[in-house]
């Protein structure tokens, strides 16, 4: 496949798997795009990176640490 048919054949690939994210079933054209593209609904504190909002350290930085030990 030439590399914009792969890539639109992965996008509408992504699309129909993700239909049910947000828990809505038949998302509308412009949800099933942003959900191929971006599958989180927000950033929020409750949906973001813990390391951004806690400043918690990743599971490779505590695995580091305990080898350090």
């Amino acid at each position: 496949m030439a590399k914009r048919a792969e890539r639109r054949a992965h996008a509408e690939r992504l699309k129909k798997a993700r239909q049910a994210y947000w828990g809505w079933h038949g998302l509308s054209g412009k949800q099933a795009g942003i959900v191929a593209y971006t599958p989180k609904t927000c950033s929020c504190w409750m949906c973001g990176n813990p390391r951004k909002y806690f400043g918690e350290r990743t599971i490779q930085e505590r695995r580091r640490m305990q080898e350090d030990e």
